[in-house]
């Protein structure tokens, strides 16, 4: 498994190489370093010490300071350019986590709740980056310090450095057993991370609700539990790497003893001198503090491979997919022939062999109950989706074959769902056309009569609306996406409930700039409110998936006991509002 992690992060990491090959060498110099502190052990102790040779006093401080000032610089730069090439690949990681989710079928990401995307995002690519910039650190700079002394030790004398090296297996064996059981607690542990930020973004979208509810203590009470067992899952973490650590630290003592005790037995019978036998003793010592290391790194590997694998989980998701047509604005209109739909990983169909024209530069209205699919059916046109059964067609062209950019390009969407972004008012309308003068958003925002509250706010166009335009009442926020559609100037408009969050008066205002809006577009138009679509060009009725009737107004209201029933609903409660579409 470790290998297999690391393996796969040094692959991640190819586009570093040079950083990588640089940080390589400088480790293997400061290993060579290290190793030379064992190896001046022996000429210390037997040429200056025993034989009495002190004149070489003088120049051991100065000799000593020098090899360890040369070392900390080596070893410096190492960890500088590794930490360099870890958040070069943590940042590419994050980017290519983010094109990957804006690229991926609008289905693919409704799998996931908002949290866990963002867990992936931010906090997988986070634990994944120590493996460059600590475990590579340490395995390379440590791993090559271990080399380095025991050739030093068993330079010396080959048969007490081995002695002491028995210990090593049992090492591995335990540093494995620990690094297993934290690699699956740590997995444990990612998934309640991403539930806590769950739980969070679910609570600041839906604190309306929550207070109106008074649900304050009862989902405090839930996040405690998280916390709780975040915490004992991080709490068993750190055991399990104590655990390990506290096993080499055993076994350091036990090969020390083994040193000495049979160390001591060959000085005694002059088979080494005492410079050999503190060399070894010195090389042997400092090499269980690399194992210390690598013991730990090795832990560290297992805490990131749950990450990776949610890493790549992400990025091995198919991405959405066009043709090579590219699309031009509806001649004849859109077709959906025997289209029928259901959800993915869903078994209900939402909508049955539905067969309907919509023509070009006209208004095809949808109406319904909830849970009829008329947002569904609207979502095909831009391909947020594609018909389970059946085609959707642009002049008699599947919609497969199109370009995705270019055909998206011909359309523009007013939902009742308004997405405003953190970023000023004149950036959240000129999302419908980038690079647009200011002039051309001030005219949109006119028409849609969002320009007068607009140049009340503290800095006017130049306000931050802030995290999902809080600040803005729900009128408003439908106001500027209408804007936002106004500017994009698209040839195919899709209106899901486009004012449904305005009042009356406002209604009426932004109704009229709709319709200036409608002419000469092909149109969809999609509400409960039946004063938004009386006057379309066709009028569909749609039940449970199904079309029950189209037609006009006049014709409908006839002949559909259910559009009859919506339409008397509405009239009673004063909502129609009879307009006069320009055509």
């Amino acid at each position: 498994m470790a290998d297999s992690v690391l393996a796969k992060s040094l692959r991640l990491a190819r586009p570093y190489w040079a950083l990588l090959a640089l940080a390589l060498l400088l480790s293997a110099v400061a290993s060579v370093l290290s190793g030379s502190v064992a190896w001046l052990v022996k000429p210390v102790l037997d040429d200056i010490f025993i034989a009495k040779n002190y004149g070489y006093l003088k120049l051991l401080p100065l000799a000593l300071i020098g090899l360890y000032v040369l070392r900390g610089l080596t070893t410096f730069f190492q960890a500088y350019l590794m930490r360099m090439a870890a958040l070069k690949l943590s940042n590419d990681l994050r980017e290519k986590m983010y094109a990957k989710l804006l690229r991926l079928p609008v289905g693919e990401v409704g799998r996931e709740t908002a949290g866990r995307m963002v867990s992936r995002v931010i906090n997988d690519t986070t634990t994944v980056e120590p493996i460059l910039a600590d475990v590579f650190k340490t395995l390379t700079l440590e791993g090559l310090t271990i080399v380095t002394l025991v050739v030093v030790a068993v330079s010396r004398r080959w048969d007490l450095a081995l002695l002491s090296f028995t210990v090593f297996p049992a090492v591995a064996f335990g540093a494995r057993k620990m690094s297993g059981k934290a690699r699956k607690t740590r997995h444990r542990a990612q998934e309640e991370i991403a539930n806590l930020t769950h739980r969070v973004n679910e609570s600041l979208q839906g604190i309306r609700e929550i207070k109106v509810y008074g649900q304050e203590d009862s989902l405090l009470e839930k996040f405690r539990q998280e916390l709780r067992a975040y915490y004992r899952f991080l709490l068993k973490v750190t055991k399990y790497r104590e655990g390990s650590k506290l096993i080499v630290d055993f076994l350091t003592g036990v090969g020390g003893a083994l040193v000495l005790t049979y160390g001591g037995l060959l000085i005694v019978r002059g088979a080494i001198t005492p410079g050999d036998f503190f060399s070894i003793l010195t090389a042997i010592l400092m090499t269980f503090t690399p194992v210390r290391k690598i013991s730990r790194a090795y832990t560290g590997i297992h805490d990131a491979a749950a990450a990776l694998e949610r890493i790549e989980e992400v990025l091995s998701y198919p991405e959405e997919k066009g043709g090579t047509r590219k699309a031009t604005p509806p001649q004849k209109g859109l077709t959906l022939a025997k289209v029928s739909f259901k959800y993915p990983h869903t078994a209900d169909w939402v909508l049955k062999d539905v067969e309907l024209e919509i023509p070009a530069g006209k208004v095809t209205a949808i109406v319904g109950p909830s849970g009829a699919g008329k947002t569904t059916l609207a979502s095909l046109i831009p391909r947020f989706y594609d018909p389970t059964l059946g085609k959707v067609l642009l002049d008699g062209i599947d919609l497969k074959e199109f370009d995705l950019a270019s055909l998206r390009s011909l359309i523009g969407l007013v939902s009742q769902e308004v997405v405003l972004f953190n970023a000023t008012v004149y950036e959240n309308i000129a999302f419908g056309k980038p690079g647009a003068t200011r002039e051309e958003v001030i005219a949109a925002a006119k028409l849609a009569y969002a320009h007068e509250f607009i140049i009340k706010l503290p800095q006017g166009y130049d306000t931050v609306l802030g995290h999902r335009g809080f600040s803005l009442s729900g009128g408003q926020k439908q106001r500027l996406a209408i804007a936002r559609a106004i500017l994009k100037n698209p040839p195919i408009l899709i209106l899901d409930e486009a004012t449904s969050h305005l009042d009356a008066v406002s209604e009426q205002k932004v109704q009229e700039a709709l319709e200036k809006l409608m002419v000469g577009r092909t149109t969809v138009v999609i509400a409960h409110r039946l004063s938004t679509v009386r006057n379309a060009d066709l009028l569909v009725v749609m039940d449970h998936g199904k079309i029950v009737d189209k037609g006009s107004h006049e014709e409908i209201v006839k002949r559909c006991a259910l559009y009859r029933e919506l339409y008397q609903s509405f009239s009673r409660e004063g909502k129609v509002i009879p307009l006069k579409r320009k055509k």
